[in-house]
């Protein structure tokens, strides 16, 4: 027996602002309702005796200590770049602009 019906699906479209045609409310309808079935397959399952979890993952801060650390100079930095320019890495243009 469907769960969810074409009207509903219209409804529900109309709530949403969605314009869906014939076709895609059919389409949707039983789609709609194949996941409602799953839903109601999931519920049906036996948990019983079932520690529940809300995050499976033990891990807590996994991120390391900030430690300053020699880095390069801006002179070396920019030593390495192919263009240079007033202290700062040249770069072309972007979007359409004349260089």
């Amino acid at each position: 027996m469907s769960q969810i019906s074409r009207d509903e699906v219209a409804h529900l479209a109309r709530l949403a602002r969605l314009a869906l045609t014939d076709s895609e409310l059919d389409s949707f309808a039983g789609q709609l309702d194949a996941i409602l079935n799953h839903v109601g397959k999931i519920q049906a399952v036996d948990v019983t005796g079932v520690e529940a979890t809300d995050n499976p993952l033990t891990d807590v801060n996994v991120f390391r200590p900030d430690e300053q650390l020699p880095s390069l100079t801006q002179d070396e930095a920019l030593a390495a770049a192919p263009r240079a320019e007033d202290g700062r890495f040249a770069v072309p243009r972007i979007l359409g602009e004349a260089e």
